[in-house]
């Protein structure tokens, strides 16, 4: 008898926990449709369609792009608890304040809660985001791939090999360094209208008055245009925008950034030929002793009529360095940066000089005048100079201020005395007028013998 007890016990167990298993699983959410609406160039719209047995009372969408190393979560604006929901939510990718470039890799999934507490947590699914409406194709080398539409597959081969060439060349022959975010992504776009709407904005005069034939937008992303920009070899971009990439790796750290004149000359550098519109340029300002400060070549110029003064002058810079003591001392530059210094104090670790010095020695070298020094302040106080217009608050000791050896003048004892006996004559004269005026209302107040004034009373 308690042989049976024991074992309808059991049963009873065993019916209720395959109870509650069936009552959660029926509590779990299900995910109808996930699907991503491309609203390139301005935003990514990402939708789901969603069931439960419980109303949903939350969902989050949780993304991160492929090796920038941060993550992101988006919720609908609006979420009406229900058992079914179909939900939107925008993610923009180049507006004023987010820029998440073409050749981005989305990895993302949805959560979702319901009103019974229970949470389920959907399958990591991704995306790739290229412009839509193209039948984008790829080559594939070991650290690059190159994305293209159309019939450019001996375009695409030619950049796929010259990004070979740049790596061997710049990353292991000058910077000693490997890349750590592979592959490099290249987008070949047609034209510059084409690559435009990708690349983040710029202020409309420069976009007006240059032609952006490549841009580098992230450690692994290049934006290109088949087009020469400034030298024969068309792949001349591509080789100066996968240097940024480089010298990026080499260079750069949390607190260690390069200047803008070393990365843009270096990039220059890893061209096969720097172009004559960057030469051309620095010639030219060489010749008229207009070359620009290098203080000021820390940063890009804004104006456009300086860019290929800037790009020339920097590309010599960086060709000097390497010249000067060779390529070791070029990457060992580049480490001491990348350590998280001061730029100054690794260019005098590395080359002995700080700015100024090295100014002066490419100066020389490259037979452009010395520059002008700045108007020292002076160490010691300056004697000062008789002027017209100084007027001293104190006479100097032991002169006779206002009397000359030219005579004229009164003293300042015969003033002194003067003036003393002024005040005397005018005392003594006051004491006469007090004596009259008393004598004078003594007479007024009453005459001997008169009658005296009537009462009142």
């Amino acid at each position: 008898m308690s042989r049976l007890l024991v074992t309808i016990a059991a049963i009873a167990l065993s019916f209720a926990a395959l109870t509650a298993v069936t009552s959660t699983a029926q509590a779990q959410a299900i995910i109808d449709s996930s699907t991503v609406e491309n609203g390139y160039p301005s935003q990514l719209t990402f939708k789901l369609t969603a069931h439960s047995d419980s109303n949903i009372t939350d969902v989050t969408l949780n993304y991160a792009i492929t090796g920038r190393g941060t993550s992101a979560i988006g919720k609908p604006n609006d979420l009406n608890p229900d058992r079914n929901v179909s939900v939107a939510i925008p993610v923009q990718v180049n507006s004023q304040s987010s820029y998440i470039p073409v050749g981005s890799e989305f990895v993302y999934h949805w959560e979702i809660t319901s009103a019974d507490g229970s949470k389920f947590v959907g399958p990591d699914a991704t995306f790739f985001y290229l412009p839509p409406n193209q039948d984008w194709k790829t080559v594939k080398g070991d650290f690059m791939t190159v994305y293209y539409h159309g019939d450019k597959q001996p375009l695409a081969n030619a950049y796929l090999k010259a990004g070979v060439e740049t790596y061997d060349k710049m990353a292991t022959k000058l910077l000693k360094t490997t890349l750590k975010q592979v592959p490099v992504k290249v987008i070949l776009f047609d034209d510059e209208k084409e690559s435009s709407q990708a690349r983040p904005p710029k202020s409309a005069k420069f976009d007006a008055t240059t032609t952006t034939c490549g841009t580098k937008v992230t450690n692994d992303i290049v934006l290109v245009i088949p087009v020469s920009c400034g030298t024969a070899d068309r792949t001349d971009t591509l080789r100066h925008e996968f240097t940024h990439i480089i010298n990026e790796t080499a260079g750069e750290g949390p607190f260690g950034k390069l200047p803008s004149w070393l990365d843009e000359g270096t990039a220059v550098y890893g061209q096969v030929t720097p172009g004559d519109n960057f030469t051309g340029a620095f010639d030219s300002a060489a010749r008229g002793n207009r070359l620009i400060p290098f203080v000021s070549m820390a940063t890009a110029p804004s104006d456009a009529a300086l860019v290929n003064l800037f790009y020339g002058q920097a590309y010599t810079m960086a060709k000097y360095l390497v010249d000067k003591d060779g390529p070791a001392t070029y990457a060992q530059f580049f480490a001491n940066i990348k350590k998280g210094g001061r730029f100054e104090d690794a260019l005098k670790q590395t080359y002995g000089f700080d700015l100024a010095g090295f100014e002066d020695e490419f100066r020389k070298a490259n037979k452009v005048a010395p520059r002008v020094e700045p108007t020292a302040a002076p160490t010691q106080k300056a004697q000062p100079k008789a002027q017209a217009t100084t007027v001293p608050t104190s006479p100097p000791a032991n002169s006779n201020s206002g009397n000359s050896d030219s005579g004229g003048g009164i003293s300042k004892a015969t003033m002194v005395i003067i003036g003393v006996a002024v005040l005397f004559v005018l005392l003594a004269a006051l004491s006469l007028l007090i004596s009259m005026f008393m004598a004078n209302n003594r007479t007024r107040g009453g005459t001997p013998g008169a009658p005296p004034p009537p009462s009142n009373e």
